[in-house]
């Protein structure tokens, strides 16, 4: 199978229907990510993250394609660094609803929006709710970080704080994608130093939500210890951590037909 659908002509479309593959939706962002990091690092890795996910997922005779990439996302935050493209939170809602709703349409319904930006996730959360209970369609979210928790922490040098934006989780990935437009002389740590009710780490939420502007929380734009990461970190992670984390413990994943949708089950046997 083709990775992307995007490759398909309308026939090939029609046909692929048949399959009943999972079609993965990357959404991603286009902000700023410090001085060491471009514009493009949330689509560009959520984009690579997934194509890689379903190009594994066909060797595994397992049928799966990538839609593009919604390349912006929700990012007022970022709005004080120059080149950040933000869109509306409703705007992102409707276009993320019109997709899903077109991919049904064309018998395409085994969904799963995969996120790479925290700004997102609870947009997601309310397109989920909205396309089930205003139009019956089920879809399935994820942030690709979401998967990879215990691995990230395992490896992780940086303290609490030290892995939230252009950090040490993202600046390991950008090695491993694509080196050669890390500014490794730039890089600038700024771990966020505040109480740990209001979330100071990705992996890490805090009970207590406190918007902020980057701009009051970092001058650079980097919160977290970029100067951490190396490119052997940032290798296999994404969905390639899934496969390995699920593979380790001996799990699947499976999409589990539904009408007007998909169910995501994750399998993971007990282990001593």
């Amino acid at each position: 199978m083709k990775i992307n659908l995007s490759d398909y002509t309308w026939e090939e479309a029609q046909d692929l229907s048949g399959l009943d593959p999972v079609v993965l939706l990357p959404l991603g962002a286009f902000e700023q990510h410090g001085k060491h990091l471009p514009l493009k690092v949330d689509e560009f890795m959520v984009n690579n993250i997934a194509k890689e996910a379903v190009r594994k997922s066909n060797q595994k005779k397992t049928n799966a394609v990538v839609t593009p990439v919604i390349w912006s996302g929700f990012s007022p935050h970022h709005m004080d660094f120059p080149g950040t493209i933000s869109v509306k939170d409703e705007t992102l809602t409707n276009l993320i609803i019109d997709i899903v709703e077109s991919l049904v349409k064309n018998k395409l319904e085994r969904i799963l929006i995969l996120n790479g930006h925290g700004g997102n996730i609870a947009i997601l959360k309310n397109v989920g709710q909205k396309l089930k209970y205003d139009k019956n369609i089920y879809i399935a979210t994820a942030s690709y970080w979401d998967f990879a928790m215990q691995e990230i922490n395992d490896w992780r040098e940086s303290d609490l704080g030290g892995i939230n934006h252009a950090c040490e989780m993202e600046t390991a990935l950008m090695l491993h994608m694509q080196e050669d437009i890390v500014k490794k002389e730039r890089i600038i740590d700024n771990p966020l130093k505040r109480s740990a009710y209001t979330g100071v780490d990705l992996l890490s939420g805090g009970a207590v939500g406190v918007s902020a502007s980057f701009k009051e929380l970092s001058d650079h734009g980097v919160i977290g210890s970029p100067s951490l990461a190396t490119k052997e970190k940032g290798t296999g992670l994404g969905l390639s951590i899934v496969d390995k984390i699920i593979s380790d413990h001996e799990g699947s994943i499976k999409f589990l037909n539904h009408k007007n949708g998909a169910k995501i089950q994750i399998i993971i046997p007990y282990k001593k």
